[in-house]
């Protein structure tokens, strides 16, 4: 089964004319990082599984994690990229 992790940096917003959501499947995974951490919420109600943030960027932003979504730290996220087949960054 082949695994992408879709890699956002700006809210969901910003991507509404640009992304197509039926180009993540069900196994893909999302990260947030940057910008994107300001809008976990909405990212969780339309990917309501397998997603994750940043840790550094979460504490630099000063914003916890939903329970929906997965901090994870720098080793943990190369770990994430490593094991997945391709990487998507919008």
């Amino acid at each position: 089964m082949n695994v992408t992790v879709h890699i956002f940096s700006k809210p969901l917003s910003y991507y509404s004319n640009n992304l197509n959501s039926a180009l993540i499947g069900k196994c893909d995974k999302i990260l947030l990082q940057q910008d994107a951490c300001y809008d976990q919420a909405r990212f969780a109600t339309t990917f309501n599984q397998n997603l994750y943030m940043l840790e550094t960027c979460s504490i630099a932003r000063g914003i916890p994690p939903t329970d929906l979504v997965t901090l994870l730290d720098d080793l943990s996220w190369v770990d994430l990229l490593v094991d997945s087949d391709k990487t998507i960054t919008w």
